[in-house]
């Protein structure tokens, strides 16, 4: 069976990007014909397998200067002349405005479309956009995500936004987890994970980590973006600097999480996070806003995580220091949490996709 995957660009290091590629790299092993095709033509950052075909879409940026030259219409047709030369049986498009191109290019070649959505609706729909942006991004989705066969969501809390499609699945994404580095000892280390962005929540973060009065304890942030600057001076107002570090990028994950003794998730938004199940699968005890969307429906409260109500930074505070000071508590819940490596295995999601996929075609 041939199966084509379309995501904008794999030339970043985004959690969407890593899990098309692992969910495509799992199909690939087992008899998929996988062809992956990306909008711009930005190096992957990613290693493929050999037997996935990367096919990129070549810079015509020069081309668009000309005004009959249509970006959004360049790029449909694009899409829908390689869907039909590759012979695709499917297509599964990830992120929102490449699911609205593929939704329309796969119906004028007439190929069935799987639609994946990697964030919450609200996200996807207003982030950055503004209030006409966002009710035009509304409208195109609700003209378009009916042309697709099927629509994979990652939550349930999600599925009444999507009340204009016919079908639709939640499939959480998979939990793919290394076991390089052993018998690593637990340090003082609070952990966050993301881009330095604002709907992370690490200015939140650093606030609740002030109040906490850990002053033995080191806060580690791994991720970089714009959002670096404000951070290093709130940093500095807060008079943290000896206790707090930006890491920027970490090609040693593993080690980070097995490090730590407690993650925290402060983000004012989310799509199914992704850094939250690793620190989880990595035996952290974890701490989450419960933001919109994700966190309600990974973390049982007080069983494998702490829930803290949305944006409240004092809760927030006060969680991260009772979880420091009882460590009896704090190993309690990373040693339950742990148990969803089975829940989120990639044999179990991939499994979940291969009858989707099957079901559409049919």
């Amino acid at each position: 069976m041939r199966v084509t995957f379309v995501i904008h660009s794999l030339g970043h290091m985004g959690g969407a990007e890593k899990i098309l590629v692992t969910l495509a790299s799992a199909l690939s092993t087992r008899g998929y014909k996988i062809t992956l095709l990306t909008l711009d033509d930005k190096k992957s950052l990613f290693e493929l397998p050999k037997q996935i075909q990367l096919i990129q879409k070549r810079d015509t940026s020069e081309e668009r200067k000309k005004w009959f030259h249509l970006p959004v219409i360049e790029q449909i047709n694009w899409i829908k002349n390689h869907l039909e030369n590759n012979q695709t049986d499917i297509t599964i498009s990830l992120i929102g405005a490449t699911n609205v191109l593929v939704a329309i290019a796969a119906y004028l070649a007439h190929i069935p479309s799987i639609l994946w959505e990697h964030s919450s609706y609200h996200r996807s729909v207003t982030e950055g956009r503004g209030a006409v942006g966002a009710m035009v991004w509304r409208v195109l989705r609700r003209i378009s995500y009916p042309l697709a066969k099927h629509l994979v969501l990652l939550t349930k809390e999600d599925l009444p936004k999507y009340h204009y499609v016919q079908s639709v699945s939640v499939i959480p994404n998979p939990l793919v987890l290394k076991n390089t580095h052993k018998d690593i000892m637990r340090e003082k280390i609070i952990l966050g994970v993301g881009r330095l962005h604002p709907v992370k929540g690490f200015d939140m973060l650093l606030d609740a980590f002030a109040q906490s009065g850990l002053n033995d304890w080191q806060l580690n942030i791994a991720g970089e973006g714009d959002e670096r600057k404000n951070l290093e001076r709130q940093i500095k107002r807060l008079g943290i600097e000896d206790r707090v570090k930006l890491l920027g990028l970490v090609k040693d994950m593993e080690m980070l999480y097995k490090k730590s003794t407690i993650f925290v998730l402060s983000s004012r938004s989310e799509g199914f996070p992704g850094g939250l199940c690793e620190a989880m699968g990595y035996g952290c005890a974890c701490i989450a806003f419960d933001c919109p969307t994700g966190p309600k429906e990974i973390i049982t409260p007080n069983v494998d995580g702490i829930l803290v109500e949305s944006n409240d930074v004092d809760a927030l505070a006060h969680s991260m220091n009772h979880l420091a000071n009882t460590p009896q508590k704090s190993a309690l819940l990373a040693q339950h949490a742990i148990s969803i490596k089975k829940t989120l295995h990639i044999e179990t999601i991939v499994k979940v996709w291969e009858d989707i996929i099957d079901t559409v075609i049919k």
